[in-house]
């Protein structure tokens, strides 16, 4: 019974932040989030005291229910773990291994020097954090190509979706993080909640002192084994009738096995708890054997790769407007700063809350967050930024600040403070425009530019009626709409610089005043 609680609880909570991270039909509610803001890494960053000492109380109580219940890299790991056990057709396949402390300590300091001095390394050791990675840059592109294709046979129930790809650098550093998972989970069950992950470490360290806790009966037990080959926290010595009660996860799959009900989860028992001694053994690393048949081929992987590349160059292409002048770009330009998302602030800030979950990528109607590579240094990889090839800020969303659950993007309270929110500043290069490269007319910045901040000025010989963009930098949000809908290619004729420290714009227009009319004999669109 126990454990039929602690599955269904569990598959609750993983199905329900799984769909909202997948969902893009904005069917799930965005209420859905709040899924996220139990997750200990979080609490931690917003420093949510009263959730945490819950948590942690919960956890002194009962052990670390937390793990097979709440947190949905755990759960990822038990499903893997359950396919295997498909897969080989039988239902016991763990042993006893001694814990390895000094790996164990090592991550959780390493997890401690994070939070101080190396954000970079919270973001990846983060449990939550990598789950959402999984969904967001693998799991969501999948999902949207599925339901494209579904799209196309029956468009009355589906509508096709834009699909953004994320940099390569960070699908393939997630995919081998969750192969990496994948195979341990696969092998050798909790193998990386026992080992590598901090949290679990820390919670093990609490859950060594609960009074409720698996217990092994030595009047009942034959040391028949029966528990310790469905342990997947590989925690439990039937020989000895021990149990280590800092890696046990309350999965319960022990008490069901045992036929003589030798096992229980309760407050007082016969039988002593584990206290590891100190063995060669433990310190020795452990070398997973990896079967050559398993791995894909490696012209496979190549195909795999180009084909990769070939659709992020026709999903660009499928994401700029048709019926613009094309061009190409004269000029080349670097920005000197990254435009950073809402409610983030500065730079510093972002990445020393941020722990790159892409809950912001993955709800980001417009598409236009993307994680970062080389954008904001090696301690902001994965630190998402805003990217108009796929899209630009709308004017009146603040989705990724309502959903953050670490208030790395702070929420901004209303829409009217979003509009004099500025996010950057636009520039543009002459010498890229299609006016003046082809002497033909464009205007699409200025037609998409939702505070004004770009007018049209004439060009040329008066004859000619081009007209060119001219800049009101205090009117400037940095959305970005000009940048997403400039045709020139690769590098734009218009395009947003970041700043520092964000700033605030002035008013689209003075409510006391007629806004100025612009006269044109023909406007260049």
């Amino acid at each position: 019974m126990l454990k039929f609680f602690r599955v269904l609880i569990a598959l609750v909570i993983f199905v329900c932040l799984s769909l909202f991270f997948l969902d893009f039909t904005e069917a799930v509610p965005l209420s859905f989030h709040r899924l996220a803001h139990i997750q200990i890494v979080p609490l931690i960053q917003t420093k949510h005291v009263l959730l945490l000492l819950l948590l942690f109380g919960l956890t002194i109580v009962f052990g670390r229910f937390y793990c097979s219940v709440i947190c949905p890299w755990g759960i990822f790991q038990d499903s893997v773990s359950k396919t295997a056990a498909i897969i080989r057709s039988r239902k016991g396949r763990y042993q006893f291994r001694p814990a390895m402390h000094k790996t164990r300590l090592f991550f959780l300091l390493l997890f401690i020097a994070g939070l101080v001095a190396m954000p970079v390394t919270v973001s990846l050791l983060d449990p939550y954090s990598n789950f959402g990675r999984l969904l967001t840059l693998i799991g969501r592109p999948i999902y949207l190509i599925g339901n494209n294709y579904l799209a196309q046979w029956n468009p009355d129930a589906f509508f096709a979706a834009t699909v953004p790809i994320a940099p390569l650098p960070a699908v393939l550093f997630t995919l081998a993080v969750t192969i990496f998972v994948g195979v341990l989970s696969f092998l050798f069950g909790r193998r990386f909640c026992n080992t590598v992950c901090p949290i679990g470490t820390l919670l093990g360290l609490l859950a060594k002192i609960a009074p409720f806790r698996i217990r092994l009966n030595t009047h009942v037990c034959t040391s028949c084994g029966l528990c310790e080959k469905v342990c997947k926290g590989e925690c439990i010595d039937s020989k000895a009738k021990t149990v280590d009660n800092s890696r046990c996860v309350d999965c319960f799959n022990c008490i069901g096995a045992c036929r003589k009900k030798g096992v229980t989860f309760s407050k007082r028992g016969d039988a002593p708890i584990l206290q590891p001694e100190k063995t060669a053994a433990s310190n020795v690393p452990v070398m997973l054997a990896v079967n050559n048949a398993s791995l894909s081929p490696r012209r496979s992987f190549l195909q795999g790769v180009t084909a990769l590349l070939l659709f992020r160059s026709s999903a660009r292409a499928a994401a700029l407007p048709s019926g613009l002048p094309t061009g190409q770009s004269r000029v080349a330009y670097k920005r000197k700063f990254p435009v950073i998302p809402p409610g983030a602030k500065n730079k510093r800030r972002l990445i020393h809350h941020c722990t790159a979950c892409q809950l912001c990528v993955a709800k980001c109607p417009a598409n236009v967050i993307q994680p970062s590579i080389t954008d904001l240094g090696l301690q902001g990889f994965l630190v998402p930024v805003m990217n108009f090839d796929y899209g630009f800020c709308r004017y009146n969303c603040t989705i990724c600040t309502e959903v953050c659950p670490t208030a790395a993007l702070i929420p901004i309270p209303t829409v009217e403070d979003k509009h004099l929110l500025q996010l950057g500043c636009v520039t543009f290069i002459e010498e890229n425009c299609v006016v003046v490269t082809q002497k033909t007319n464009c205007g699409a910045c200025a037609e998409h530019c939702p505070t004004g901040a770009i007018q049209m000025r004439p060009f040329g010989h008066p004859g000619s009626a081009l007209t060119l963009p001219k800049i009101d930098v205090d009117l400037c949000v940095g959305c970005g709409a000009c940048e997403h809908i400039c045709p020139v290619q690769p590098y734009r004729a218009i395009y947003v610089e970041g700043l520092e420290e964000h700033g605030q714009a002035k008013p689209a227009y003075d409510p006391n005043e007629k806004q100025q009319e612009i006269q044109l004999d023909s406007f260049g669109f």
